[in-house]
This record gives C-alpha cells, sequence and structure tokens, in this order.
C-alpha cells in the first residue's frame, strides 16, 4: 500500500498520481492500493515510478488482465456505437489512454491493421494480457510502435499479432484515401484527432486558394483539393512527407501539377496570400512549467504567418501545457501586429473545436483536453 499525500484529485477520479504525491514504492508494474492517511483505501493502480508515479485503474482492486479485457471491450464497443457516424472511414483511434481508463495506452486502427503505444512504462510487465485481450476481440494484425523515450527508448516496432505490416497502408476518412506508414510516420502513422477537421476543410474550400503549413503528409491538403481549392500549397519541412503528400494527391485522383509542394521550414518561409490558410504545427513545448515560452511561440509563429492569410486561417495546437485561453490570447496578440505596409484588421472566430469523439476526455482529467482548432476570418 501506498499512502496519498493528499486525495482529493484522486478520490474524484484523476487518473494520475504524481511522484511527490505519494508516500512508498514499489515495482513497475505492480498493482498498488492508494490510501489515506487513516489507512483507508481511496484507489489503486499501477506503480510507475517517474514523474507520475501510479496510473490509477479505479477504485476497487481486481487482477489487471481482467480489467484490461473489459476496459478494451468497452472501448471497442463505443468505436462501434461512432464509427457508423464516420461514413467511410476506416482510420481511428480505438483507446484513447485516460479517457478509456487505460492511462497511458494507446490503440489505433488503420483498417485492419493495429497499432499500439504505450506512454506508461506500467504497462510493460503487462503486455500479454493487453495481446490476450485483444486477440479475443477479433485482432489479427497487432504492430507495437516503440518511440516513446520513458518508456522504450528506441525506434522501430514489433508484430505482437500477425505478420509485419506493410511499410504503407492506403486507408479511408471520409472517402477520402490517405497513406499511413505506421512504421515510421508520426503518432501511429497519421494525426487521426484532426480527422473531423480535414472533413471541415474540405467544405470550406470550394472556389478558394489554400496553404498547408506544417502539413506532415497533405491530409488537409488533399481534403481542400476534392473540396475544390482553386489552388493549394502544401508546406513542410520534411522531404519524405511532401512525396506522400503528392502520392495522396494522386491515390485520389487529383494532378499534383495543378498544385504546389515546398520542403521548407515554415518558421522561416514566406509564401504568397491564400484565401484559406492551414496552421497545424507540432507541439511548440513539452516542459512541464513552459506555459509563457509556449504562449510567446504561438504569439511568434501567427505574427509571421499573417501575411499570408489574406481573409481566413484555420490554427491548430496540440500542446497539452497552454490551456485554450491562453493559447488564444497568443493567437490573438499575433494576429494583431500586422506587418509593414498592411492596414489594421479585425479577426472573427467563426468556429472552435477540439478532440474527436474516438478520443474521449475524462471529466476529472483537464490535462487531457490537449487539442485547439479554430477558424477565423479577417473582417
Amino acid at each position: 500500500m501506498l499512502t496519498l499525500d493528499t486525495v482529493g484529485t484522486v478520490a474524484r477520479g484523476h487518473p494520475w498520481v504524481y511522484r511527490e504525491g505519494v508516500i512508498g514504492s514499489a515495482g513497475t508494474g505492480e498493482p498498488v492500493e492508494l490510501t489515506d492517511g487513516k489507512g483507508k483505501r481511496v484507489a489503486w493502480g499501477l506503480f510507475e515510478g517517474g514523474p507520475i508515479a501510479v496510473r490509477v485503474l479505479g477504485r476497487e482492486p481486481m487482477p489487471v488482465e481482467r480489467v484490461v479485457a473489459w476496459r478494451l471491450k468497452d472501448a471497442f464497443a463505443l468505436r462501434a456505437a461512432l464509427v457508423p457516424q464516420l461514413g467511410t472511414t476506416n482510420a481511428y483511434r480505438v483507446c484513447h489512454g485516460e479517457g478509456d481508463r487505460l492511462p497511458g495506452l494507446v490503440l489505433d486502427r488503420y483498417d485492419q491493421t493495429f497499432v499500439l503505444r504505450l506512454y506508461a512504462r506500467a504497462w510493460e510487465p503487462h503486455l500479454g494480457s493487453i495481446v490476450d485481450a485483444l486477440r479475443g476481440l477479433g485482432v489479427t494484425s497487432l504492430w507495437r510502435r516503440f518511440g516513446v523515450a520513458r518508456v522504450d527508448d528506441r525506434q522501430g516496432g514489433e508484430a505482437l499479432i500477425g505478420p509485419e505490416p506493410p511499410d504503407t497502408l492506403v486507408v479511408e476518412e471520409h472517402g477520402v484515401k490517405l497513406l499511413a506508414r505506421v512504421k515510421v510516420g508520426q503518432k501511429t502513422g497519421l494525426f487521426l484527432d484532426q480527422r473531423e477537421h480535414r472533413r471541415m476543410v474540405r467544405g470550406w474550400s470550394a472556389g478558394r486558394s489554400v496553404t498547408n503549413l506544417f502539413s506532415y503528409n497533405g491530409g488537409f491538403s488533399v481534403s481542400a483539393a476534392l473540396g475544390g481549392a482553386t489552388r493549394v500549397t502544401t508546406v513542410d519541412l520534411a522531404p519524405a512527407a511532401i512525396d506522400d503528400a503528392v502520392a495522396i494527391f494522386r491515390l485520389n485522383g487529383v494532378d499534383p501539377s495543378s498544385h504546389a509542394f515546398e520542403v521548407a521550414d515554415v518558421f522561416t518561409w514566406k509564401g504568397a496570400a491564400a484565401d484559406l490558410v492551414v496552421c497545424d504545427p507540432p507541439s511548440l513545448t513539452h516542459a512541464k512549467d513552459a506555459d509563457t515560452a509556449a504562449k510567446k511561440a504561438y504569439r511568434d509563429l501567427h505574427r509571421h504567418i499573417l501575411p499570408m492569410a489574406r481573409s481566413w486561417l484555420a490554427t491548430s495546437s496540440c500542446t497539452a501545457r497552454l490551456a485554450w485561453d491562453r493559447w488564444e490570447e497568443a493567437v490573438r496578440e499575433g494576429l494583431g501586429h500586422p506587418g509593414p505596409g498592411e492596414a489594421d484588421t479585425r479577426w472573427s472566430r467563426l468556429y472552435a473545436g477540439s478532440e474527436p469523439a474516438d478520443h474521449p476526455v475524462g471529466l476529472s482529467h483537464p490535462e487531457g483536453r490537449y487539442l485547439k482548432f479554430m477558424l477565423l476570418a479577417r473582417r
């Protein structure tokens, strides 16, 4: 048993106990009971020993394999209810860690291939239980993706069920064909959390010129092109990502020669003004106490891209460390400083969004609210 320094957040259902908030220790992945100062059990979970010492699994202890099987089954059932609302889509998140009550465990589906990524070392000793549960749910192809420094600290991956998947998978998202590189691509192969926003950009692009900054493999770009954009400019620092973007255009029957593809650093690149600019940068900070630095980074980024946004700007952030109001403030400050020779303008927020339904966020876990997205218009 471990003793909690304070019981408030855990008693209200928070899935993490930080190291400074618990007295005692255990082995990695060992089930532990969490008690108050009087020895009364408050919760239980798996001991990790890093900055997050315990991943909380509930109030009443039970065998870990039962919890894993039960909650993965529940996660699959939830997606079965959600998928019909996604149209022609076969790529989505099946288990979203804390939001599905398995903190630190992420499972994504790319057609018939499932990709597992562990963000908590506490799950390592229970990998067999995870695999058994997924086999029982009918999974025939499971690839574990490495690359989380505090967990596996290595690149690559391993096949846990079935053969090793191919280097590239073709999946569909609202009828749009995309390439997913589950072995080497960002996250588990695609940024699945932006799926609904890509669909929206498709609807906003008819008759407009579009620039997609930090494009990765061009999901927003091909959506805009299919939506009737007059010309799409796709910009990313990685040549391989731009190559994939060109291939995705061809996959969807769009002639890439009618559009532009740039290998460039967005932070220094200066492009012509477009009717709609999409800006979806990587997380600009990971430090626990980096709120001020993150706010400055987003403010400076929006100041830089302001001359490129003629009328509409779809901007986003995946930085969990920066709260929504602070991010919006940074965007507002960045857009409120026009460049030399530009007239001052007003901006209106037309739409605001966050995580899609397959990325659930527990009401007791505000740290899980990481994705921020706005459509803004010059007025």
